[in-house]
């Protein structure tokens, strides 16, 4: 007798769909080969591999660093991202929001400053307050103690040639969010993380910038729609330099300024490029230094030539029109070897400026102040050249050395692993 046939069971065809779809996206972000190393959206290098150590294993800091690493470089991210964003925005749906109440704080006039209650809201990995995108700082003790100390052994290589100083660049969350916002969405203690590192620097000429930045917060030092600073912010951390190294600081308005709109950079796109963002672009402003404007670039081929007007670009706007390009109006963007020489001195002064990204709006402000200004972009620089940082320095004849580094790669494995290839 012919058995009836079993009735279609939907509930059980979905589960089988569902389990086969999570478990195709499971071996799709296993796929090494496919893992993307670099954001061309966000401008940055994606996060690597942990290094696996016995106090990061103890610590759970290398499982953290596995789950960063799966989710920074899992194939199609940025496409995924911005996607489901988009379709957040169009069906209305809100984000998390973090809602602080700071006690307000008293200005130097004696006045309060009003109740700041706007939302803190979460697009995967930015933190958006108002029309503003913020990263979150979280400190790694390990690789901030490797960078304090790699530092110090440039000290130790150079002592007797050249004078070292450093440049602890705090994130815009650590500068312009409260105390009590920073908790709320995980940061870790800047100024803390910055007194560590200084703590362990001996030798060095530290130049503390946080202070300074937090009581010019109120000026547009940090970009709303990227992670770098402003030339602004850039031009009070110059001052700081110039003060510890015995030099007298310009005012900003001895140099031509020069301006860009549109910008739209690194944050709007990690956030999934929200409207918000979208429709409140930044500005990038740079002032162009008076000794010379002309450039020697040697790019990651090693090719080396010379780019007139090329320390700030004043046609950035045609030279640079993507919408995500205009930072790259200071010094041309990153390339392993920058050199600057200001024919308007002959005194033979030189400085070397290490450096990642945030270290190129400070430059132009340091080349009237020599003769010759080499920048070295540590990330690539010695798979280019073949070349430490002490052989450099002794080749060139330079008396100062300056490290410029931002807070979040203090504390990344990968930049603290290039600054150590510089420092064989």
């Amino acid at each position: 007798m012919e058995q009836p046939k079993k009735p279609f069971d939907a509930k059980k065809w979905k589960i089988y769909l569902f389990a086969g779809a999570l478990f195709l996206l499971f071996f799709v972000g296993l796929l090494f080969f496919f893992r993307p190393a670099r954001s061309e959206s966000e401008k940055r290098e994606l996060t690597k591999f942990p290094r696996l150590t016995f106090s990061t294993l103890i610590s759970g800091e290398f499982f953290d660093g596995v789950s960063t690493w799966y989710a920074d470089t899992y194939p199609g991210r940025e496409a995924l991202v911005s996607g489901s964003l988009a379709l957040r925005e169009l069906s209305g749906i809100k984000n998390e929001q973090i809602i602080i109440h700071d006690d307000p704080a008293p200005t130097p006039g004696g006045e309060d400053d009003p109740v700041d209650d706007t939302p803190i809201e979460k697009l995967g990995g930015v933190y958006l307050k108002g029309k503003t995108a913020y990263e979150l700082y979280r400190e790694s003790r390990e690789e901030s103690e490797r960078y304090a100390a790699l530092v110090a052994k440039a000290e130790a290589q150079l002592k007797g040639k050249a004078t070292v100083y450093d440049i602890v660049v705090p994130l815009s969350s650590c500068v312009n969010l409260s105390e009590s916002e920073q908790r709320s969405i995980g940061c870790s203690d800047a100024k803390a993380a910055i007194e560590r590192i200084y703590g362990a620097m001996e030798g060095v000429k530290t130049v503390e910038i946080l202070d300074l930045l937090q009581s010019h917060k109120n000026e547009y030092l940090y970009f709303r729609t990227d992670h770098h600073w402003t030339a602004r912010g850039a031009y009070y951390a110059y001052t700081a330099f110039c003060r510890a190294a015995g030099i007298a600081p310009k005012e900003l308005s001895e140099w031509n300024k020069y301006e860009f709109g549109g910008f739209l950079g690194t944050l709007y796109n990690e956030a999934g490029k929200p409207s918000v963002l979208a429709n409140n672009p930044d500005v990038v402003e740079a002032w162009v230094p008076n000794g010379t404007n002309d450039i020697y670039l040697t790019d990651k081929s090693g090719t080396r030539q010379r780019y007139r007007g090329g320390v700030v670009r004043t046609d950035t706007d045609s030279f640079y029109a993507a919408a995500g390009s205009k930072y790259n109006c200071f010094i041309m963007g990153d390339n392993p070897l920058s050199e600057i020489h200001n024919e308007t001195k002959h005194d033979g002064s030189s400085i070397v400026v290490v450096k990642e990204s945030f270290g190129n709006a400070l430059v132009p402000f340091l080349v009237d102040h020599y003769e010759y200004v080499y920048v070295v972009d540590y990330r690539y620089f010695t798979n280019t050249t073949g070349k430490t940082l002490a052989s450099f320095v002794n080749e060139v004849g330079a008396a100062t050395v300056l490290f410029v580094n931002n807070l979040t790669a203090t504390s990344s494995p990968s930049r603290i692993g290039e600054l150590e290839g510089l420092l064989k």
